[in-house]
């Protein structure tokens, strides 16, 4: 049962699985033979080895009648899966065409806003969470300004290749941190010379030495609030994305504010020491 079951998890059907294993057992055989060895219907046969012979898994002999014989295992598994492996880079390749062709001509759709519209949404376990910040990064247009909840958090990892595309698209990203969160840096120094510079480039600091609340503003219209863990502040409880522009202008203010206060961070010193 366990081989049939692995030779369907690799593609074959059930009773092409239950014909080969039978031709492995019988040797060269007949095809009603195999049959009904296999609980194949006798009308189905025919077609389930010649559907086998097709994939590499067993030899015809064209006599009066047919006989059959199973390829060894261990070719007949190698063979097939490089003939998938190429059958699935070429869809691949196919598909990246239609998604990039797709991405140009939905671009030229015309949206329509209203002024007060608001939309929101959340996200709770940390998959989840984390998603939906790599997701927002890979969205953002223009800037985004950011009291990050803990940077002690394993999706700060998952983040970094999303933030190194947005810096190379010229996205401004303004971090206000903590003292207890310069530990950033070595996170940031472990990831190359070339990508160093990129975020030292690429993102201004600001420490501040006490904040109540963490919340980030995208391109000056997207809010997203960070409730922390009731029992540990290095963890997010969940995140509220929320589409209201008054609500950005309104938070950027304060952003302003606390950024203003702040204590510029010299990542390159920082990561020197």
């Amino acid at each position: 049962m366990q081989k049939k079951r692995l030779l369907q998890d690799i593609g074959l059907t059930a009773y092409e699985a239950a014909a080969y294993i039978s031709l492995l057992k019988l040797g060269v055989s007949e095809a009603n033979h195999i049959g009904r060895d296999a609980d194949v219907p006798y009308g189905r046969i025919y077609t389930v080895l010649e559907s086998l012979a097709g994939k590499g898994f067993v030899e015809v002999q064209v006599s009066r009648p047919k006989k059959f014989r199973a390829v060894d295992p261990e070719m007949a598994l190698d063979s097939f899966f490089e003939t998938r492996k190429s059958e699935f880079e070429k869809e691949i390749t196919v598909l990246k065409g239609f998604v990039e062709e797709a991405k140009q001509v939905l671009k030229t759709l015309p949206t329509q806003k209203r002024k007060d519209e608001v939309f929101w949404t959340t996200a709770v376990p940390e998959s989840e969470i984390r998603k939906f910040a790599i997701s927002t990064y890979g969205e953002i247009k223009k800037s985004i300004y950011i009291i990050p909840p803990a940077f002690g958090m394993p999706i700060v990892s998952s983040l970094l290749p999303e933030i190194l595309k947005a810096i190379d698209r010229g996205v401004k990203i303004r971090l206000l941190i903590s003292p207890r969160f310069i530990s950033l840096a070595s996170m940031l120094s472990m990831q190359g010379e070339e990508n160093l510079n990129k975020f030292k480039r690429g993102i201004e600091i600001r420490l501040v030495q006490n904040f109540n609340s963490c919340f980030g503003i995208v391109d000056d219209s997207i809010v997203m609030l960070f409730q922390l863990h009731p029992q540990d502040s290095d963890r997010i409880l969940s995140v509220v994305k929320i589409w209201d522009a008054g609500l950005a202008i309104n938070l950027g203010k304060e952003f302003e504010l606390l950024w203003n206060g702040g204590e510029k961070l010299d990542l390159e010193k920082v990561t020197e020491r």
